[in-house]
């Protein structure tokens, strides 16, 4: 047992190492899947119990999972990210890449079987966020000769203890409660420091690091319908995260961000000894959160400023993701993965001003992975995602006339790899 702390210490060390880094953006700001094997099948896994990870989709698959470790590094290159203005009478046409393209993303998660018909388990997972790191200023006369470059990151780490059980033989329930942590720095917006645009000037950019803290609950259940057929179903609450006091003026709420609500529901179908099918929908109530849903467009100068209690936020609707995913044995010691990811862009046209920020746009992603046994109780899994490109134009800062309008064009495209190693005890 004091091996097993050691090693779970080592993992939360290096977790929190990565994580001022560990900034993503997917579907809309959440993963397209959590672990090396579900990531490898496009996030589709709500109805299966093939790795710890398994328990962060959704807490019933613990009773199932075994007794292992798991531990994975990702790289995730955003790249491009992107905006481009045109047609603007202020002078701030441009385009602009966002640096800062290689992000690592940890995983680790340990699961104990309690006895035949229950089980407990502790993962940890850097599981969304946003970044951009423009090298230029946006608005570069507002203040006059503005030059710190703007952008933003959000990193977000997640530590759960899961707790599920058999309640009849083919059905479990499962219920992990969840902390989280989420670090914050804004960069290069000083054209809205000041009392026409936020109700706490200097409190909305350039403030370095801050922090916030929060804790909520995910429950599952998993059936099996047949032999063959499993069915599972997530729910995780909003989680109420403390205030960025340091941004206090940018964020709704004076400095609120919290983590949106998800519904999940799918199914797997072992088609055969070799081959696996999984199929899952998810919903992200980002509308549902101040700060990244309510409308941009409800910006007023001197009226309704950035920080207000319920103020403009980012604009983001509420998103439906759809996860298809394959697997296939090709032999006792190697097996191979695949799948495709497409979710809602949450970044309607006519909220494209503030997005630059955060130009989580992409749709559609492509999967592929793998696992090879490197005895009875290691195996070695790796996956690569493709995020094909995507882009979105609207109307620039359309209520707010000084800032000249126009044309603003978001633009995103991903890769990412990542390996993992998983051992049973």
């Amino acid at each position: 047992m004091r091996k097993l702390i050691n090693k779970t210490q080592i993992a939360v060390l290096v977790s929190a190492a990565c994580l001022p880094l560990a900034a993503l953006a997917t579907n809309g700001m959440n993963p397209e899947g959590t672990g090396t094997k579900n990531r490898g099948m496009a996030g589709a896994g709500v109805a299966m119990a093939e790795e710890t990870a398994a328990i962060v989709i959704n807490p019933a698959a613990v009773v199932d999972v075994g007794s292992r470790m798991d531990v994975a590094l990702g790289l995730f290159s955003p790249k491009p990210r992107s905006y481009t203005l045109s047609g603007n009478a202020a002078g701030l046409s441009t385009t602009q890449e966002s640096g800062d393209n290689l992000f690592p993303i940890p995983y680790f998660g340990m699961a104990f079987p309690i006895d035949n018909s229950s089980a407990w388990a502790v993962t940890l997972s850097a599981n969304g966020g946003m970044n951009t790191a423009y090298s230029k200023n946006v608005f570069p006369t507002f203040p006059p000769n503005a030059t710190e470059g703007s952008g933003i990151n959000l990193a977000q780490l997640f530590v759960s203890g899961t707790y599920g059980r058999k309640l009849s033989p083919g059905v479990a329930l499962g219920v992990s409660g969840i902390y989280a942590y989420q670090r914050f720095e804004a960069t290069g917006l000083q054209a809205f420091d000041s009392s026409p645009y936020t109700v706490n000037p200097g409190h909305i950019t350039s403030n370095g690091v801050d922090s916030a803290n929060g804790f909520g609950i995910k429950i599952g259940v998993q059936a099996d319908l047949s032999s063959d057929v499993k069915l599972g179903a997530a729910y995780q609450s909003k989680i109420k995260m403390s205030k960025f006091n340091k941004y206090s003026g940018l964020f709704a709420d004076q400095g609120e961000l919290d983590i949106a609500p998800t519904t999940s529901v799918g199914i797997a179908w072992k088609a055969n000894g070799k081959t696996t099918i999984a199929f899952d929908y998810l919903n992200i109530d980002y509308k549902s959160v101040a700060a990244i849903g309510n409308s941009t467009n409800t910006f007023s100068p001197g009226v309704v400023k950035f920080g207000s209690s319920n103020g403009p936020g980012f604009g983001w609707d509420s998103i439906n993701v759809f996860k298809l995913g394959f697997q296939y044995d090709t032999s006792d010691t190697m097996t191979w993965r695949a799948g495709w990811n497409h979710g809602d862009n949450p970044i309607k046209s006519n909220e494209v001003t503030v997005n630059f920020l955060a130009p989580g746009v992409i749709t559609d992603h492509l999967t592929l992975g793998g696992t090879y046994k490197m005895d009875k109780v290691s195996e070695l899994s790796f996956n690569y995602v493709r995020s094909f490109s995507h882009s979105v134009s609207g109307p620039f800062a359309p209520t707010v006339s000084a800032f000249g309008g126009g044309t603003m064009t978001l633009e995103m495209s991903q890769n990412y790899v990542e390996v993992g190693y998983g051992k049973k005890f």
